[in-house]
């Protein structure tokens, strides 16, 4: 399991997230659902989730959507009332719940191909607790969760589904006084591109926090 400690003391956040897989051979969808309560409700102040990582870009992209998920429940300015579904949210960027569970939340199809990711994240520093309480009750086996992993192909899934266009690609690099070479395949080129992408999903998640702020004043009004 990969580990990384946070700290926001503007934020008043100090927390600790878990990300891993599991190979699993006997569970089914609901077994999944019935293993987050269980675990959430034998350890305070965690939060369980299992997801899909086709559209997951890279580790900062789940590691800002906890801190996201977590700055809204601190600030009760969270879109769903169950910290597992905000950070699905953050993940997709986008307020629709339905959406979010479509293309980040698990599915019965992943589930029968053995393997599932999942993210703890925990005010405490008690992940192998946890980690271990979660092979028990599942009898999985562990394996890390590769994320490292960067191709060309991915970049355009993810590009295509938070609607992002060569331009605004273009003009994130050039903040960073980057230029691309589109007719030339190679890991500088494509290291720079998630350097972008991953700027652009970091701002979606920012504006969607804010959008509970707007909405609250629109209502005001």
């Amino acid at each position: 399991m990969i580990i990384q400690e946070f700290s926001f003391p503007e934020d008043a956040l100090h927390y600790f997230v878990g990300l891993g897989s599991l190979i699993i051979t006997k569970l089914e969808l609901d077994d999944i659902f019935n293993l987050i309560e269980i675990i959430q409700n034998r350890h305070e102040g965690v939060m369980l989730q299992f997801f899909n990582r086709k559209l997951i870009l890279n580790y900062n992209h789940i590691f800002y959507a906890c801190y996201h998920t977590l700055k809204t429940f601190h600030l009760k300015k969270n879109i769903s009332n169950k910290m597992g579904i905000e950070l699905l949210l953050y993940l997709a960027a986008n307020r629709q719940i339905k959406k979010a569970i479509e293309y980040y939340g698990i599915t019965t199809q992943i589930i029968h191909q053995g393997t599932i990711d999942f993210c703890i994240v925990s005010r405490n520093n008690n992940l192998d607790i946890i980690r271990k309480d979660l092979l028990k009750e599942t009898s999985a086996e562990e394996i890390d969760l590769d994320l490292a992993k960067s191709s060309y192909d991915k970049y355009e899934r993810i590009k295509e589904y938070f609607g992002i266009n060569k331009n605004q690609i273009k003009t994130v690099l050039e903040s960073y006084r980057i230029l691309i070479d589109d007719t030339r395949t190679n890991i500088r080129n494509i290291e720079n591109l998630y350097l972008a992408i991953e700027d652009l999903i970091c701002e979606k998640m920012v504006l969607l926090s804010l959008e509970k702020s707007r909405y609250e004043l629109e209502s005001a009004d």
